[in-house]
């Protein structure tokens, strides 16, 4: 199945939330999800409250879809890798989301979204401990390093770069070093994202992939 190319507006308003997807933007108060934070058409504004459990579950689990990039299967995958594993299997799911390559090129601040990192990784402009990785889903481990190519950190658009979201670092990573993210720890249950209810999703997979 092809990637979503489509508006990501209308993704945060099927979710019922601003789901950040549109880089800078999507902070500021001329975002069209914060002009319009409701589907189009006379019942947009009434329709969550008549959403089932069921219902609430897809919805959850399409937030992770829409907010890592991912296809229904990855995330499938990715789910029962994490019922085999030993532990809290949201958390565990969530950890593994957040140690995808992508996903720390945005959260260490070399990219505006996680869609920017994701074509920046595929494009090639990253080593990870010296060694060419172009694989948004891989995952990185403890004492990993991203760098950006010595070759392309004179392109215009590292030249020219600049990080327009707010820039919280989670402390489980380091960027001190400029151009450079460094794996220190591995994310605590307070550096996984809050706003996603991972019980809901475990829930609707145990039923799927379980």
């Amino acid at each position: 199945m092809a990637r979503y190319t489509g508006s990501k507006t209308k993704l945060s308003k099927r979710i019922g939330r601003n789901l950040f997807l549109k880089g800078a933007r999507s902070y500021s108060a001329k975002d069209d999800y914060a002009k319009r934070p409701f589907k189009a058409g006379e019942h947009g504004k009434s329709r969550f409250a008549r959403t089932s459990e069921y219902g609430k579950q897809l919805l959850e689990k399409q937030s992770i879809r829409f907010i890592y990039g991912l296809q229904e299967k990855q995330l499938s995958n990715l789910f029962k890798k994490s019922f085999k594993a030993t532990g809290d299997t949201g958390k565990i799911a969530l950890g593994m989301l957040e140690r995808r390559f992508d996903n720390i090129v945005y959260r260490g601040g070399l990219a505006n979204s996680r869609s920017q990192a994701r074509q920046l990784v595929n494009h090639g402009h990253f080593t990870i401990n010296g060694k060419n990785v172009n694989i948004p889903s891989y995952t990185l481990e403890v004492g990993d390093i991203i760098e950006i190519k010595a070759n392309k950190k004179s392109n215009a658009f590292w030249t020219n770069f600049n990080l327009e979201v707010p820039a919280g670092i989670p402390q489980w990573l380091d960027n001190s070093t400029k151009l450079t993210v460094k794996v220190i720890n591995l994310p605590l249950d307070e550096d996984l994202p809050q706003e996603i209810k991972i019980a809901a999703v475990v829930e609707l997979y145990s039923r799927k992939v379980a």
